[in-house]
């Protein structure tokens, strides 16, 4: 017996054997869990967030299931030529291994992160684009913020604006909070357009990710300050 799906690679593991352990966001089983053999010329179907169609046999008292037939749905190319691309798409699948665990399908978020990628390499690169996408997301993982008021402070524990100054730390201040809600309104309105000044664009990244560590598991990013040198 085989399962067919599709799946977007989150995570490659290279084991002793010359294996390869295969984490992927499947459409229509959530997380899984696969076993592979990858040649030198197939190394490049393997690179992450591949969108993959993917035959594996189906072994339902085990975690680890072995892949049968691969084949790329949507390559991967500009986005490895471009040094801006791939270092997005390299913060992002830091972000969606910390932030995806459910072993059940979801297939809007699934869809999401589908198309979001495949924007990534079709259009032109937006400077903006990891900003909206982080936006984007909290509505489909639970925590997407209240900004439609015109209060001054938004409060990340309540995840909702204020025009007091919470008692906690945990808040943005008022120049913090015009920068969020320029992102959440661009990304409700699905513009990509807006400008932002280098120094506007790394703030508001480490708003973004100071929300998600507030309300995730999501730890210190690794590829955070590489993003942030290659933008300056």
């Amino acid at each position: 017996m085989f399962h067919k799906t599709k799946g977007i690679l989150l995570r490659k593991t290279k084991l002793s054997n010359g294996g390869y352990m295969l984490k992927y966001f499947t459409e229509n089983f959530g997380i899984k869990t696969y076993f592979g053999r990858i040649s030198k010329k197939e190394k490049n179907a393997y690179l992450p967030l591949s969108i993959a169609n993917i035959t594996a046999y189906d072994q339902p008292k085990k975690t680890i299931h072995t892949i049968k037939d691969y084949e790329l749905f949507s390559p991967l190319r500009s986005v490895y030529q471009d040094i801006y691309k791939s270092n997005v798409l390299i913060f992002i699948n830091e972000v969606l291994n910390y932030i995806i665990q459910e072993e059940e399908a979801n297939k809007e978020k699934y869809q999401f992160l589908e198309y979001m990628i495949i924007q990534l390499e079709k259009e032109p690169f937006n400077s903006n684009f990891h900003l909206l996408f982080l936006m984007k997301l909290t509505s489909f993982i639970g925590i997407e913020p209240n900004l439609d008021s015109d209060r001054h402070y938004f409060d990340m524990e309540e995840g909702d604006l204020t025009n007091t100054i919470p008692i906690h730390s945990n808040f943005f201040d008022s120049d913090e909070t015009v920068l969020f809600k320029t992102i959440y309104q661009n990304s409700i309105e699905n513009k990509s357009s807006f400008k932002l000044t280098n120094t506007q664009r790394k703030r508001t990244l480490q708003l973004l990710v100071t929300y998600y560590r507030y309300h995730t598991d999501m730890r210190e990013l690794k590829s955070l300050p590489v993003l942030e040198m290659v933008f300056n």
